[in-house]
């Protein structure tokens, strides 16, 4: 089964880190060692980090039509920071790799099943 995982961040600390400091590098070697491990066993499909938040656009609708804005979710004090798509033999899986995601690097990683298609007709 296919999930969806997306991993957050705090918006605050996007523009404040320190991209030479201990932990950053920590992390980053992590999702690499992650990505190897994954992509090794299959289960890895695909995954990226995304651009600043600045650079999003919302867009909803509005009473003449779509209006976009800038930005993620303005009342949002978390951020989209990436998103990795695995194919794993279960639910358990896809929540064994977000724990460790979340263990090593400190952010929330939310888990969505995808779906394949509408149920089968008997």
């Amino acid at each position: 089964m296919k999930y969806l995982l997306l991993a957050y961040t705090g918006q605050d600390g996007w523009d404040a880190v320190d991209v030479t400091s201990e932990e950053f590098l920590a992390a980053c070697k992590f999702y690499e060692d992650l990505a190897t491990e994954l992509t090794t066993s299959g289960e890895l499909l695909t995954t990226e980090g995304l651009a600043h938040p600045a650079l999003s656009r919302t867009v909803r609708r509005g009473p003449d039509g779509p209006v976009a804005s800038e930005g993620p979710f303005a009342e949002s004090k978390e951020v989209l920071a990436s998103f990795a798509i695995v194919d794993v033999d279960s639910h358990d899986r896809a929540m064994s790799i977000a724990t460790r995601i979340t263990d090593a690097v400190g952010d929330p990683v939310e888990i969505r099943p995808i779906m394949e298609g509408p149920p089968e007709q008997s």
